[in-house]
């Protein structure tokens, strides 16, 4: 039981982390290099990186998880940093991002003088973000669920017609 308590703990500690490194990216290269201060191109910016990553975490996730994924010498590298990610997923790590500034945003608004306007301006370009977030991460399932639900299907069809051509 202290195992799996200490296991959590760690996780919840890495994960807040790379939430904070993500934000600290966001902000930096986001905000302040992307968009120059504009919320209206922050907010498209992270619109984009909120695809790229989730899209990316679905990928790594199905190649991962795929049994025609070996590790090999001239993969290794990449194979260890989809291991290492795997651990907490961009997935998360953007989850746990947006309810922070969720909760920040609430309290900026609160209380203006807590946060300079600069941050301010950088949180009212992504608070939406979490309902973006929610909202292509549950479209993606719903892809993968009907890209393998239609393979299954093509696949009795094509088992049909390979046995109809078999007879007589």
């Amino acid at each position: 039981m202290l195992r799996k308590t200490k296991v959590t703990s760690i996780y919840i500690i890495a994960a807040i982390i790379t939430a904070i490194l993500y934000g600290f990216i966001a902000y930096i290269i986001i905000y302040h290099r992307l968009a120059g201060g504009s919320v209206l191109l922050a907010y498209l910016c992270n619109i984009a990186l909120i695809i790229i990553f989730l899209s990316l975490d679905k990928l790594i996730h199905a190649k991962l998880q795929s049994d025609k994924f070996v590790v090999t010498r001239r993969n290794y590298l990449f194979a260890l940093w989809i291991h290492i990610e795997n651990y907490i997923s961009f997935k998360t790590t953007i989850y746990l991002f947006y309810i922070f500034i969720l909760i920040t945003s609430r309290i900026s608004f609160l209380d203006p003088t807590l946060v300079s306007e600069d941050f301010r301006n950088f949180i009212l370009s992504i608070e939406y973000g979490l309902i973006l977030v929610i909202a292509f991460d549950k479209l993606t399932e719903h892809v993968f669920k009907d890209v393998k639900r239609v393979k299954i299907v093509d696949d009795k069809f094509k088992k049909y017609m390979d046995n109809r051509k078999k007879r007589p």
